[in-house]
C-alpha cells in the first residue's frame, strides 16, 4: 500500500516538474522572439569601445525603419531607408499614407533635401529640411549617431547606461533619447527601438533589416 501511495504522490509531482520545465523554455523563448538578448555585464561605457570599433571596421552600413511622429495632439509616421558612406548620409523618407516622399543627403559639408512638394533645399544642417519638408521636428543629425548606437561626438550630450555598460539614454539638448530594445544582429547586438522627446514632440523609431558594410542596391528612389 506504501508503494501504492508513492507511486501516486510522485505521479502528480513529476507532473509538476514537467510543468515547471515547460515554463521556463517558454519564457526563454519569449525572450529570444522579443529581441531580449542575455548581455555580459560590464562597466559603464565599456560597450561604446566596441560599438565604435565595430562602426570604424564598416564604416558603410544602411538601416530601414518607421518613425512615428507625435505633439501630443496630432500625429504622423514616415518609412525611411537609411544609406551611409562614410561621413556621407542618404535617406528616403516617404509617407506611410499619401504617396509622399524625399531625398535627404548631408553630410560634414551641408545637406540637402528634395521631393514632394518642395523644390531643391540646401542648409548646413539636415534638421530644418526635413522640418520644412515633413512639418515636424526631427532629429536627423543626431539620429544618425542614436541609430548605431553612439552618442553624437563633440556634442555637450549627457549620457547614460545600462546595468550591461551599454548605451541607454543620451540628453543631447533640446531632445532626449531613450533606447528601448536591441536585436541580436549578425556582427553585434544592433538598436532595434528608441524613443526621443523635445517638449511636446515625440519621435518614435523602430529599426530592421541592419546591413554592415556596402550596400548592393542603392535604397534611394531614382525617380526624385
Amino acid at each position: 500500500m506504501n508503494a501504492r501511495m508513492n507511486a501516486h504522490v510522485s505521479q502528480p509531482r513529476r507532473a509538476g516538474i514537467v510543468m515547471l520545465r515547460g515554463l521556463m523554455l517558454a519564457l526563454m523563448a519569449l525572450a529570444l522572439a522579443s529581441g531580449c538578448a542575455v548581455r555580459e555585464q560590464r562597466e559603464a561605457g565599456a560597450w561604446l569601445d566596441e560599438r565604435e570599433a565595430l562602426f570604424a571596421t564598416y564604416p558603410d552600413w544602411s538601416v530601414s525603419g518607421r518613425m512615428a511622429l507625435s505633439d501630443g495632439s496630432r500625429g504622423g509616421s514616415l518609412a525611411f531607408d537609411w544609406r551611409a558612406d562614410g561621413s556621407e548620409h542618404d535617406v528616403h523618407l516617404r509617407t506611410v499614407a499619401g504617396g509622399r516622399q524625399w531625398r535627404l543627403s548631408f553630410g560634414p559639408n551641408g545637406a540637402m533635401l528634395e521631393g514632394s512638394g518642395i523644390e531643391r533645399m540646401w542648409a548646413l544642417d539636415p534638421d530644418p529640411l526635413v522640418e520644412a519638408a515633413v512639418g515636424w521636428p526631427v532629429p536627423v543629425r543626431e539620429m544618425a549617431w542614436w541609430i548605431r548606437g553612439l552618442p553624437p561626438p563633440g556634442s555637450q550630450a549627457v549620457v547614460s547606461f545600462a546595468a550591461d555598460g551599454a548605451l541607454s539614454r543620451v540628453e543631447s539638448d533640446p531632445w532626449v533619447m531613450v533606447y528601448q530594445r536591441f536585436d541580436q544582429g549578425r556582427e553585434a547586438l544592433m538598436p532595434s527601438r528608441f524613443q526621443a522627446e523635445s517638449g511636446d514632440y515625440r519621435v518614435r523609431v523602430v529599426l530592421r533589416d541592419w546591413q554592415l558594410g556596402p550596400s548592393r542596391s542603392h535604397p534611394v528612389s531614382k525617380s526624385l
